[in-house]
């Protein structure tokens, strides 16, 4: 009886792993985790780069300057009055010439001549008017007849025109209360409207006169003040 040979038991156990492989796969993902890690970075900012390089420019920044302020309309300078020179006489305390504020009033006027004295009649002066250049202040004493115009002696009525076939002479002149510019005297010459101290002087020192239109050649007296006074003056030879 044939005898059969014996079979080599098969091995069931499992073989160990080939150590060169896992060295070599260790290799490899040594070599390409960076290598792709800087192929990631450089990808990145190569995008990064174009985005900045396409990226339109900002608008440009416009700097405004401010509105002009419109012009405004400067007020022509006015001219400032002159100080006035009055003549104040009577019952005051100290009479004479004086020079006063333009726009002064005869109770001004009395206060720069001391004030008034005890035989003053102050109920005919009216001290709130106001005064003009050349006037004369004339205050009355007590039972004196009333003066026209509140006191201001430069304040005369003009006369009525006379007759031009009828010539005035010195009589008729006088009657009128016309002032003889030959003749009068200083203070009688400053009772005449626009007529000061100076003007009274200056007139006396370009006498004699010939006509009333002489009067032009006086300093100070221009033709407004010259059509104030020829109705109330005369010219006697």
């Amino acid at each position: 009886m044939p005898v059969s040979s014996p079979v080599a038991p098969h091995s069931t156990s499992t073989d160990p792993p080939d150590p060169t492989l896992s060295s070599n796969a260790a290799s490899w993902r040594a070599v390409l985790l960076p290598y792709l890690l800087g192929l990631l970075t450089a990808f990145t900012l190569a995008g990064a780069g174009i985005f900045v390089l396409r990226r339109p420019d900002p608008p440009p920044i416009r700097v405004m300057a401010p509105p002009t302020p419109a012009p405004t309309a400067t007020a022509a300078p006015t001219p400032t009055p002159g100080p006035i020179v009055v003549y104040v006489t009577g019952a005051v305390m100290a009479p004479g010439v004086f020079m006063l504020a333009p726009n002064a009033r005869i109770a001004d006027a009395i206060a720069a001549a001391g004030g008034l004295r005890a035989d003053a009649d102050s109920a005919q002066i009216n001290q709130a008017q106001h005064l003009f250049d050349g006037a004369q202040v004339h205050v009355p004493v007590v039972g004196a007849t009333p003066l026209p115009a509140g006191g201001l002696a430069g304040l005369l009525p003009t006369p009525t025109p006379a007759s031009r076939t009828a010539p005035i002479t010195a009589a008729s002149g006088a009657a009128a209360g016309l002032v003889d510019l030959n003749t009068a005297t200083q203070a009688e010459l400053e009772t005449l409207p626009g007529i000061g101290a100076s003007k009274a002087a200056a007139i006396i020192a370009n006498r004699p006169y010939a006509t009333i239109d002489d009067l032009d050649r006086v300093p100070g007296i221009g033709p407004s003040t010259l059509n104030q006074l020829r109705p109330l003056v005369i010219v006697q030879p």
